[in-house]
């Protein structure tokens, strides 16, 4: 969530919209991670093995660990999420409610020391800090590369070659895959979202697309796990609906 909120004060799309839109791509993917996972373990039992769990005494007892250690977290995210998309709260007043209701579950679960709240207290500090100075130096880029009219060259270079949208963002991707086996994901950002961003406004390329395309080339991992990505981030690139359903259906 925080690239995602980096990515979109960078890039001027939507958080909401771009939290929102990579709901569907995410359940996609976690269902492929689960069927990867229960094939291998087909192939090769020994990776899960068959281990007798103690009998439940009851159906409080069969429900316990979920209720307690699941079931709050999903109703942090419901919250979160179900204020942006019912229009009750901006992404930033969002967050807010979900540190509140955060804070409320750990003095459930009596963990809300004066330490703890000491750490978390530091740890945000420090990454909003540092969000707040990429953001900067992001900005200060676009804007040099604006005044210099470096923007504009490519732009047009690009717009001359009579390119379609989606041949532009096919290269887009693939120079984000080929610095991705170099480049940390902030620096991808900071290197490519003043080029690329003036293109998807000249095509006319739907951003929260864009944008969605652009976390899932951000984190694509070493195999097995890049192909899987891969299978997502193609599913979404010829079926873009699959991104932007959700938050165009909230969004009325």
């Amino acid at each position: 969530s925080a690239l995602t909120v980096l990515l979109g004060s960078i890039a001027g799309i939507s958080i909401s919209g771009l939290l929102i839109g990579g709901i569907v791509p995410g359940l996609i993917l976690s269902a492929i991670f689960v069927g990867y996972i229960i094939t291998r373990a087909v192939i090769d039992p020994s990776l899960a093995p068959n281990e007798e769990l103690p009998p439940a005494q009851g159906l409080w007892d069969r429900w316990r660990p979920f209720l307690i250690h699941v079931l709050p977290l999903v109703a942090i995210f419901a919250i979160v999420v179900g204020a942006m998309t019912g229009g009750w709260a901006t992404p930033t007043e969002a967050a807010a409610v979900g540190a509140a209701a955060t804070i409320l579950a750990a003095a459930c679960y009596r963990a809300l020391t004066s330490a703890n709240l000491m750490k978390a207290l530091t740890g945000t500090v420090a990454v909003s800090g540092t969000i707040l100075f990429i953001i900067l130096g992001a900005t200060t880029f676009s804007q040099v590369l604006s005044f210099s009219g470096a923007t504009n060259g490519i732009v047009a270079l690009v717009s001359g070659q009579g390119l379609s949208a989606t041949t532009v963002t096919i290269g887009m991707m693939a120079i984000l895959l080929f610095l991705g086996c170099f480049v940390d994901q902030v620096s991808m950002m900071l290197i490519t979202l003043p080029f690329f961003m003036p293109l998807v406004q000249r095509l006319e390329i739907e951003p929260i697309w864009f944008g969605v395309l652009f976390l899932i080339c951000m984190q694509l991992a070493a195999m097995p796990y890049i192909a899987m990505s891969l299978v997502i981030l193609v599913l979404i690139f010829f079926f873009p609906v699959i991104a932007t359903w959700l938050p165009a259906a909230l969004s009325r």
